[in-house]
């Protein structure tokens, strides 16, 4: 019995293990894919860029900075209609994206941070 308890308990910590592991490899993944895309920006490579970060937000779709970026990179290729949809995306990833944080405090609509 004592055994069997063993052998249960290795298999579980196992288990965590590889999950643990896969999920940092995502998260590694991503961060490759983000620093890429930056760095794709940065050289404005911005369909390159867009390539990246897409792949990073693919891996974590909560990546606020992955789309974020993109739709800076959709903007300088002047595609205004897909640069405010990814922004949305941002914005709901989270809310400190939130166009209105841009206007002055006395601006903004009650309720608004």
């Amino acid at each position: 019995m004592t055994k069997m308890v063993w052998v249960m308990l290795i298999l579980f910590s196992a288990g965590l293990s590889s999950a643990f592991a896969a999920e940092m490899f995502d998260a590694d993944a991503a961060r490759h894919h983000f620093n890429a895309g930056l760095d794709r920006y940065f050289k404005k490579d911005y369909e390159g860029a867009i390539r990246e970060f897409e792949e990073a937000a693919r891996i974590d779709p909560e990546s606020a900075n992955a789309y974020y970026f993109m739709g800076y990179s959709y903007y300088k290729l002047k595609d205004m209609k897909k640069a405010m949809e990814v922004f949305d995306e941002a914005y709901e990833a989270d809310a400190k994206y939130s166009p209105l944080r841009r206007l002055p405090p006395d601006e903004r609509p009650p309720g608004s941070e």
